[in-house]
């Protein structure tokens, strides 16, 4: 009789560590979520019709980031990209362009752990 109480009490101390882990309320933060990524990024005149794009992403706790800064023009037509993956605690992107006058958008967009953000700015040249 021991022999079987010991062999349930294994059996179910065994299912007790697959399954109770299963019973986790769902809080625990994602791994981009504590990395606290911030993000800056713009479009500088150099000079004439010479711009920069470019974008500064902080990643403190060094998470792997793919990241795109995509300039396009009024009706959202593409023109130029640049982009990096990366798990630098300091991500740099930045690209020369040649733009006449109009009105742009300045898109970056960045993905780690699944997790996908995009942010846009529009620009009146």
């Amino acid at each position: 009789m021991r022999k079987k109480v010991l062999c349930l009490a294994l059996a179910l101390l065994m299912c007790m560590m697959v399954t109770v882990p299963a019973f986790a309320d769902g809080t625990a933060e994602t791994q981009l979520e504590r990395a606290e990524i911030t993000t800056i990024y713009g479009l500088t005149h150099i000079s004439g019709t010479q711009y920069k794009m470019w974008a500064k992403i902080k990643n403190p706790n060094a998470v792997s980031v793919t990241a795109t800064l995509a300039l396009y023009d009024a009706s959202y037509n593409y023109i130029t990209a640049v982009s990096t993956i990366s798990s630098n605690t300091t991500i740099s992107l930045s690209k020369y362009v040649t733009l006449p006058s109009g009105t742009y958008h300045l898109r970056l967009s960045f993905a780690a752990d699944g997790i996908t953000h995009s942010s846009e700015k529009t620009y009146n040249i």
